[in-house]
């Protein structure tokens, strides 16, 4: 049975290897200016000290520790969800951060607006490595009925870490589809579109940290993996149109090749010429793929160059917090 809803918000915290971040993340928890809340840590079968570490926290009572089989991000969240206790369900990975408001913010937003499906944010970027400001990211776009054309979206995504969801949402849609290797975040909100309004909250009040590690390799492969998440969405809606279909892929198709376009150096600019390929296969007026490919006949110096030159025009610098 479905334990009772004794707390407003049920944060789950999914973690794996992050012994030297986790305390930091958790910190920005218990920093919150809103109190009621209870703190679920799944642990996706770390081999660091990441127990030990939070041994402190799990004696005080202040967080729920729970390890399992190394099964992958989704599934630890899924497996939080099955714990949660809360009236409302947030998210946080085990690297990320919280501003102070934000729950406060958000459950205000909520309790103003029960018929919404999620409360998001803004949310900033910062380098792991020198903790450089990246820039805003704003995700204004994702409010209201936003359905079908949330498949469209590919350039301003919403942070799994900004958003605030209602229980009986997500009891209503389902948790995180953990056979997909890549899209499990937009997979979610898309059901929840389909179904209920989102409230856009234009504050920053996350903070998403990038590791310098990530590597071009991982994005190469990515346009394969949202094929996946586009091609259920489409076999959930039958409704929609072959043209929609079509426009839909050339849009992703064309974003996954131009945000490799900064890194691909050598051989791996085969990958933005197949991925711009099969975005005009799709559909031919797809102009973002054109504009990768005559990015990709620059120098590799210029291109990075120009790349950054865009993506700072894109996200506004701010001040460090």
């Amino acid at each position: 049975m479905k334990p009772p809803r004794e707390v407003k918000v049920s944060v789950i915290i999914p973690t794996y290897n992050r012994a030297d971040l986790i305390l930091q993340t958790i910190g920005s928890v218990l920093a919150q200016t809103f109190t009621d809340y209870e703190i679920i840590v799944i642990d996706d079968g770390s081999t660091d000290n990441t127990a030990e570490i939070l041994r402190e926290l799990i004696e005080a009572g202040k967080i729920q520790y729970v390890w399992q089989e190394n099964k992958g991000e989704s599934a630890a969240r899924n497996h939080g969800l099955r714990l949660a206790r809360g009236k409302y369900i947030a998210f946080l990975d085990s690297d990320d951060l919280w501003l102070p408001q934000k729950l406060e913010a958000q459950v205000t937003y909520l309790e103003a607006h029960p018929e919404a499906g999620l409360a998001q944010s803004a949310f900033a970027k910062f380098d792991d490595a020198t903790g450089e400001d990246l820039g805003t990211r704003n995700s204004a776009w994702f409010s209201g009925w936003i359905y079908p054309e949330i498949l469209m979206h590919w350039s301003d995504l919403m942070a799994v870490d900004a958003v605030l969801i209602p229980a009986k949402v997500i009891e209503h849609v389902g948790g995180f589809d953990e056979t997909l290797r890549k899209g499990e975040d937009p997979d979610l909100w898309r059901r929840i579109s389909r179904h209920y309004p989102f409230i856009a909250m234009p504050e920053v009040l996350t903070k998403v940290r990038v590791h310098s590690g990530s590597v071009s390799a991982n994005k190469a492969e990515a346009s394969k993996a949202f094929r996946v998440y586009l091609e259920k969405a489409f076999a959930e809606d039958l409704s929609l149109s072959i043209g929609f279909r079509k426009r839909t892929l050339a849009r992703m198709y064309a974003y996954m090749a131009y945000n490799q376009i900064g890194s691909a150096a050598g051989n791996q600019i085969r990958p933005v010429l197949r991925d711009s390929w099969n975005a005009l296969v799709n559909f031919p007026f797809e102009w973002r793929a054109y504009l990768s490919i005559a990015l990709s006949l620059l120098p590799f110096n210029l291109r990075r160059f120009m790349h950054r030159i865009w993506g700072n025009l894109r996200y506004k610098k701010r001040a460090k917090f």
